[in-house]
């Protein structure tokens, strides 16, 4: 299928899929939705025990003090620390120079040469709106053949 033609729907449905395969990769990829599917072959009646088991087992690993972490988590974790912290530096560091060269604030002041109200005033001419007889007087005179009004039809 040829998507680069596609219309506006075409264009939704594509940025839907991209939003959903992020979305599913920020959250475990391929085996969240294997989870997902294997919740929706559960029954209803399934699924209202299976959810919130699952939840309570996902919250206590979650508010546990010793987490599950790989080498490359902790990286990861160390360059955006070290990232944000950089970052705050950079802006604590602009926002005191800043301070140090900041003049005195200028007060506003109203300039001389503005328009009076009197001024402001528009003169409008009235719009001439044209008859029906005008009307018919200007086509048949684009036809070429004068005209002095309904009574010439015959």
């Amino acid at each position: 299928m040829n998507w680069s033609k596609g219309g506006d729907f075409t264009k939704s449905l594509l940025s839907l899929q991209l939003q959903l395969k992020t979305l599913l990769e920020d959250v475990g990829g391929e085996d969240t939705a294997a989870l997902l599917d294997a919740l929706a072959n559960l029954s209803k009646s399934e699924r209202a025990v299976a959810i919130p088991l699952l939840l309570r087992a996902v919250k206590r690993i979650a508010s546990g003090e010793k987490r599950l972490s790989t080498d490359e988590d902790k990286e990861l974790k160390d360059f955006e620390d070290s990232l944000f912290n950089s970052v705050l530096e950079a802006f604590g560091n602009t926002a005191n120079d800043l301070d140090l060269a900041k003049e005195p604030e200028a007060k506003l002041a109203v300039l001389p040469g503005g328009k009076t109200p009197s001024d402001r005033v528009a003169i409008k001419k009235p719009i001439r709106v044209p008859g029906l007889i005008d009307l018919a007087k200007e086509r048949e005179s684009r036809r070429g053949r004068p005209t002095d009004g309904p009574s010439d039809i015959a």
